[in-house]
């Protein structure tokens, strides 16, 4: 048995309005000790186990600190890698409607395997987030989109905002760190530009190494985005969206 954090540290979880019953705390230890066995066999997270309560669980549910999803809410995780944030929110609030996203083979068979394993309903859909948010029944067709170390702020707009529904409670949440802040801002342009506004909040919490505070970037739409974006990605990396003209294709 791989040795998992310090679940003491789930109780900060009350003082967001999040309160766990039995099966989901059994749910999110059981999600915790499948990531580590199968990161033996291939690269899932750079997280020691001995920091995964702190830096994956309360790392993805901080989000709900800031917001709270619909009754039913349609989310996307994007660039979800191991599963994060998207499998503690789903853990947390089954009636969401979870999509999660990856391009690499590999980790949508890992994602598949522990739904599967753990009762989850969810979709994985394997695609890469710039060809995927083209499609008809994606293109602003969600209540969430989240992400967590997927880009650089820039980058990060031009993919989520073209998922993201034009309504009052629809957003785009990112988590980035204090160190990030002005990339952050470098974003305002290409938020305005992709039909958005931007507000930014921070929440401390206590991990097992201590202390730590989390930016969330929430981005809500006002208009819809134009069918430009996202680009592709070369041109995407080429010309980030940062004024200046870089917008052109």
């Amino acid at each position: 048995m791989i040795p998992i954090g310090d679940w003491a540290l789930l109780t900060q979880l009350t003082e967001w309005g999040v309160r766990l019953d039995s099966e989901q705390e059994q749910r999110l230890r059981a999600y915790l000790t499948q990531l580590y066995e199968a990161n033996q066999r291939f690269n899932l997270t750079r997280v020691p186990p001995e920091q995964a309560v702190g830096r994956h669980l309360l790392d993805s549910l901080c989000l709900l600190k800031v917001a709270q999803p619909p009754a039913g809410a349609r989310v996307l995780d994007l660039g979800t890698g191991a599963g994060l944030p998207g499998i503690p929110l789903k853990i947390v609030r089954p009636d969401i409607r979870l999509t999660m996203l990856d391009s690499h083979g590999k980790t949508v068979q890992f994602l598949r395997a522990v739904c599967e394993s753990l009762g989850l309903e969810a979709q994985v859909v394997q695609a890469r987030a710039e060809e995927y948010a083209h499609q008809p029944e994606a293109r602003e067709g969600y209540d969430w989109v989240v992400a967590r170390a997927v880009a650089k702020m820039p980058i990060l707009a031009e993919l989520m905002l073209p998922f993201v529904k034009v309504a009052p409670e629809a957003r785009a949440l990112a988590l980035k760190s204090q160190q990030e802040l002005e990339e952050v801002r470098e974003a305002a342009y290409a938020v305005r530009l992709l039909g958005g506004a931007m507000q930014v909040q921070t929440v401390p919490f206590q991990t097992e190494q201590g202390m730590i505070t989390r930016l969330i970037v929430c981005l809500q739409k006002h208009a819809p985005t134009p069918a430009l974006y996202p680009r592709r990605w070369n041109q995407i990396l080429k010309h980030p969206l940062r004024g200046g003209g870089c917008e052109s294709p």
